[in-house]
């Protein structure tokens, strides 16, 4: 499925490693995900949808013929320290022999997403509630149980996510469904992952990731890094994570988190250089660069590669001055 790309990049090339589709909880599609990242000038990109890679293959290709190099990734929902985290995987081949384990923990993952989606299908008909338009949202794919609560919401027996959910709780399932970090690392590394703690500034209502729960989570478990550009992050969060991951000799990743065109945004173009050390350990290379990779304020790859495009475009006029014949009076 996933040839190690062996490519050379621009510092100001632009990344966003963090996208979800139809797959998971997205809705965008491969086609339309690919179109917008095209006509912007994204260079390497991933969905990382939950808890599945159904999207991957499609990805690889139709982007392939665009000039973007695709990254195989997956966010797992896993649990520690009596709350959950969201894992980012990048780089397994699972169709590899070294990635049974990982692949396993992944078929485990959809079952028990399915059987709770289920339960909580019978909860709440049972209470009287109606899911008329469930086959219309599931639309021929693996039933998950954010198509039980979209569903809920577009029949009515809620206004939002948050509330559907509070509905089906209500009726006595959780749809809490998780695996244990240490396990989900370790089955990851042995296929050949990398591994990034996904949004440790957003608070899921576990609080945001502090340096203790860090150093703690390294004893029980070898992740690789943070992510330390997130669509939400201020500068000084984006400061923070950089730094709690780089004194730790972790890597930094960048991702929008998009779902949708414009929800919660749309893909983020993060330069190449930004995630240096993040993109080398997936296979490629960054080339050279002065100054310091990322600074508060720093400008995004489309930013750069205006500004480069302009210097060119003055260089240029220049050049064409300068080659013109002297004047010379009669």
């Amino acid at each position: 499925m996933y040839v190690s790309p062996n490519e050379v990049l621009k510092p100001h090339d632009a990344v966003d490693v963090h996208m979800h589709t139809l797959a998971s909880d997205g809705d965008w599609t491969p086609q339309e995900l690919v179109d917008h990242l095209a006509e912007r000038n994204f260079r390497v990109i991933a969905v990382a949808d939950h808890d599945t890679m159904r999207s991957v293959d499609e990805m690889i290709e139709r982007s392939q013929p665009r000039g973007i190099t695709v990254v195989p990734g997956i966010e797992v929902t896993t649990e520690w320290d009596n709350r959950q985290w969201h894992l980012l995987v990048y780089n397994v081949d699972p169709e590899l022999p070294r990635a049974e384990r990982f692949r396993q923990l992944i078929k485990q993952q959809d079952d028990n997403l399915r059987a709770a989606a289920e339960r909580a299908i019978q909860l709440v008909e049972n209470q009287g509630k109606q899911l008329k338009s469930l086959d219309e949202i599931v639309a021929g794919r693996p039933l998950l149980p954010v198509h039980v609560l979209r569903t809920i919401i577009k029949d009515g027996h809620a206004t939002n996510l948050m509330t559907a959910h509070r509905l089906v709780i209500n009726a006595g399932e959780d749809l809490k469904v998780d695996t244990p970090l240490d396990e989900t690392v370790a089955a990851a590394k042995e296929a050949g992952g990398v591994c990034i703690v996904a949004h440790p500034g957003r608070d899921d209502g576990g609080g945001l990731m502090s340096e203790d729960q860090l150093d703690r989570m390294l004893k029980i478990a070898a992740i690789d890094g943070l992510e330390g550009h997130y669509r939400s992050y201020s500068d000084s969060d984006t400061t923070k994570y950089r730094s709690m991951a780089i004194d730790r000799n972790l890597i930094v990743s960048s991702g929008s988190d998009s779902h949708a065109p414009g929800h919660p945004v749309n893909p983020k173009p993060h330069p190449a250089r930004w995630v240096a050390p993040f993109l080398r350990r997936l296979g490629f290379t960054v080339e050279p660069f002065g100054g310091n990779s990322w600074e508060p304020g720093a400008p995004d790859a489309s930013e750069l590669q205006k500004k480069l495009q302009s210097e060119e475009e003055v260089g240029s006029r220049d050049g064409e001055r300068e080659a013109e014949p002297a004047r010379t009076s009669d």
